[in-house]
């Protein structure tokens, strides 16, 4: 797919308690801020799609409270987390798949979604016109359910603890899945005490800590923090060794071989935490080995964040051999960049005013 014009850009995405942030800051040796730095804050995420209006009006539907917008001449949908919509002539590759159970191909980009009491979400879905998709509770399950709260036992379980898992009855909540335009994986999820917030995504990686450490080195984001039993906080150093055994996959999960939850990689950024989960498609689980592709010209295209001290970000990067997709231009009143971070994910860099 060819470059796109600086003037057109993805989806923008404010995450409330997000699950992929990336922050620049000054970084010292071992990884982590000695000092109380900036850190960045989620601007958006691209989309591409064939018609823009027609997405926009999807995701009003599902989400009532969400308003139309436009940002740097793009369309969008301005809920807890910003969309922009790019249009493009073909249907774009990434799309969820109902024979594969998942996205192909594959990127860094697992879905997007929003915060919620899913036990109450018929009307909207009714109104969008989806289903949730089956959530398989067991590798010998071919029906699965609409949410994770109505599994017959509580939690996630591996293989080896479903046969002794305890019976439980449905219960409020969970997470739940729906597809949404140019097939988009939306996840929902919460229970009665959620706030509602379109605010929501989720990352592969193939070493997910190593990816945290990534962001942290090379973005400015904060590893989350080290607990002791009493409650004490104090710095977490970069994970090493990071490349670190899977483990073992776990139910519910959209596809029959279940989720590999572990290793889980997260970071701090302005807006929250965020999490990377590892490839899914590795060995033979996805009936060959899969690395994941570039998220660019993909349904879900990029993921931008604000930095601080813009210039400086820029030669930091350059100097560690970054690869640059667009270099620095105008960006709706100030300018912006796109790097390639790990596993081929397009990230767009955008100064802050």
């Amino acid at each position: 797919m060819p470059e796109r014009p600086h003037s057109r850009r993805g989806w923008v995405l404010r995450h409330w308690p997000l699950l992929f942030l990336v922050g620049l800051r000054p970084v010292v040796a071992g990884g982590q801020d000695s000092t109380r730095a900036v850190l960045p804050r989620l601007h958006h995420v691209g989309l591409n799609t064939v018609d823009p209006e027609r997405a926009i009006a999807w995701y009003l539907r599902l989400w009532p409270t969400a308003t139309r917008t436009v940002v740097n001449g793009e369309p969008g949908v301005r809920a807890e987390m910003l969309l922009l919509f790019q249009r493009v002539d073909a249907p774009p590759p990434g799309q969820w798949s109902d024979s594969d159970h998942r996205s192909v191909p594959q990127s860094a980009f697992w879905h997007i979604g929003a915060f919620t009491n899913t036990s109450a979400t018929g009307p909207r879905l009714q109104a969008a016109g989806v289903r949730p998709l089956p959530l398989f509770t067991a590798p010998s399950d071919t029906v699965g359910v609409s949410r994770s709260g109505l599994t017959p036992y509580a939690g996630t379980l591996t293989a080896a603890q479903l046969p002794g898992a305890t019976p439980a009855p449905p219960r409020e909540g969970g997470f739940s899945y729906v597809v949404a335009p140019d097939g988009v994986l939306f996840e929902l999820t919460g229970g009665p005490g959620t706030r509602d917030a379109l605010a929501h995504v989720h990352f592969f990686h193939e070493q997910p800590l190593c990816a945290a450490n990534w962001y942290v080195e090379h973005l400015g984001m904060r590893l989350p923090p080290v607990r002791d039993s009493t409650g004490r906080e104090s710095p977490r150093p970069p994970w090493a060794p990071c490349d670190v055994p899977y483990g073992e996959a776990g139910w519910p999960s959209l596809e029959r071989v279940g989720t590999i939850r572990q290793p889980a990689g997260a970071v701090q950024t302005a807006d929250g935490t965020i999490s990377w989960y590892p490839r899914q498609c590795s060995a033979v689980r996805c009936g060959r080995d899969e690395p994941l592709v570039t998220s660019r010209g993909q349904a879900l295209d990029h993921v931008a964040f604000v930095v601080h001290d813009f210039d400086a970000v820029v030669a930091r990067l350059r100097r560690r051999g970054v690869r640059f997709l667009e270099e620095p231009h105008a960006f709706d009143g100030t300018r912006a960049c796109m790097i390639e971070g790990p596993d081929r994910l397009a990230i767009e860099l955008i100064a802050a005013r």
